[in-house]
């Protein structure tokens, strides 16, 4: 089993920013020796050396040509120097150019191809339902292979997605435009853009999706209501993770039966007396577009893609103000599906970080890639090539030195042999623990890097024992009776 390791301290952006470094260096080293060889030129008129031209006129002429030489050598080094720093910048920049030039050319080639799928849907349907009335042999050879086991036609169908990734990331990073395509050409372009809250017809992500939710509104789904109480669990199963497996191992906790609507705060004691804070969100646990009692679902889902606020991350700001976290206090924020969504929103939001001292971020099979998580956050991304959830954004997590991206083909999982190879399957927080164990053991620099920044999170009962924290975020009746407030 294996991973490949992106972005980090051994990521192309590290690199640039080294090259960037070592501009830098050249042209301050090349001032500095311009400024040396103005020092050794001022020796040709120092008042000793005219001096001496009386008395020994060769000999000071010597001086002379030997201090213009020395003086002009010094001076090309200079140039060279800065010249090399200038180049050095302009290849930077230029790889850079590229690199976006390169994901701007790819998200309007998802945009259009998935428009114009879209469009030809209804005439693709059209035709396959022509080609299957002419065809009745086709029809009942089909309903017998269906009808006979529904089951294992449709995990033969999950089982050619899981084997064909390209085609599920296809599909996945398109479907946005996907969904415009096939509204504007059965609804036309007029009730279209009506449907949308007139976001639709539109080339950006987070206005596709806003698109979706007021679609979804439309049909009474998808209102962010209510206020969320975090209430504490008295008994619970909860640990303070001391690795990436044992994060992914607390997830698949939250995602137990029982443990709906929690989420867990644990205080890990540094050798100072202070405090660091793993604070972990489940992934999606109820699917129904209508807001119920729990807010980690469908809803908050839609609204966490479309760049909103959402009822759950206020909620979770309450729990951690119930637990004691305090402004100065480091904090990791980690979650699995909807969860990393929300960690990820969460490191972006500039109110949020007013709060809380967010250092570090670790998801699992979710869709970030476009949050912009500050530089002095460090990213844990863990994605596999199977899973579509992680898809759902259509871009790659950028690399930078400090996220961290960790995909792995998960054909080689040994969950997988016991639950099927399917892309259901494949996007389980035990598949992820399964996945972390690699991580914890990969002696890559970039993970290694990753590991030594965010060792206080980790470090167990070294320094005293860790507190944790389950809070139900439950339905509130009144907003003055939330704690922390």
């Amino acid at each position: 089993m294996t991973i490949e390791v992106s972005g980090g301290a051994g990521g192309v952006t590290a690199r640039h920013e080294d090259i960037r470094s070592y501009a830098g260096v050249l042209d301050a080293l090349g001032d500095e020796v311009r400024r040396w060889a103005d020092d050794v030129a001022k020796v040709a008129v120092d008042e000793s050396v005219i001096a001496s031209a009386v008395l020994c006129p060769v000999e000071a002429a010597a001086v002379g040509l030997a201090v213009t030489d020395a003086s002009l050598s010094m001076v090309t080094v200079s140039a060279r120097m800065e010249a090399s720093a200038v180049v050095l910048r302009a290849s930077v920049e230029t790889y850079a150019l590229v690199d976006q030039t390169q994901q701007q050319v790819l998200d309007a080639l998802n945009r259009a191809g998935g428009l114009a799928f879209g469009m030809a849907l209804p005439g693709l349907a059209l035709g396959t339902g022509l080609v299957l009335a002419s065809n009745p042999v086709l029809v009942a050879a089909l309903g017998i292979t269906v009808g006979r086991d529904p089951e294992a036609a449709l995990a033969r169908v999950q089982e050619t997605l899981f084997e064909n990734p390209w085609l599920l990331e296809e599909l996945t990073e398109s479907m946005p435009w996907i969904i415009q395509g096939l509204s504007t050409s059965t609804l036309g372009l007029p009730l279209t853009t009506a449907i949308s809250g007139g976001t639709w017809p539109t080339g950006d992500y987070e206005s596709a999706v806003a698109g979706l939710v007021n679609l979804g509104r439309l049909g009474g789904g998808f209102d962010d209501a209510g206020e969320f109480v975090p209430m504490e669990v008295g008994e619970h199963r909860g640990a303070a993770p001391t690795s990436v497996k044992g994060i992914f191992d607390q997830q698949t906790s939250l995602g137990r039966e029982g443990s709906e609507g929690q989420i867990q705060v644990a205080r890990v004691p540094g050798p100072d007396g202070t405090s660091s804070w793993v604070v972990q969100i489940p992934g999606t646990q109820d699917w129904s577009p209508v807001r119920g009692d729990n807010p980690v679902d469908l809803t908050t889902n839609v609204h966490l893609m479309a760049g909103e606020q959402t009822a759950l991350q206020e909620a979770i700001a309450r729990a951690m103000h119930a637990a004691g976290v305090t402004k100065g206090d480091p904090v990791m924020l980690t979650g699995h599906s909807q969860g990393g969504i929300a960690a990820a929103s969460l490191a972006s939001d500039p109110g949020f970080r007013e709060q809380f001292t967010v250092t570090s971020v670790v998801t699992g099979g979710s869709p970030v890639a476009r949050f912009d998580i500050p530089d002095d956050v460090s990213v844990l991304s863990l994605e596999h090539d199977q899973d579509a959830v992680p898809m759902l954004e259509g871009r790659e997590n950028p690399d930078r030195p400090h996220w961290v991206t960790i995909e792995r083909d998960a054909s080689d999982s040994v969950v997988l042999a016991d639950h099927g190879y399917t892309v259901g399957a494949v996007h389980g927080t035990d598949v992820y623990s399964e996945t972390g164990t690699l991580v914890d053991s990969s002696d890559d620099a970039s993970v290694a890097a990753w590991r030594a920044a965010n060792e206080q999170f980790l470090a167990g009962t070294t320094h005293g024992s860790p507190e944790v924290t389950r809070y139900t975020l439950s339905a509130a009746q009144c907003y003055a009776t939330v704690p922390g407030r």
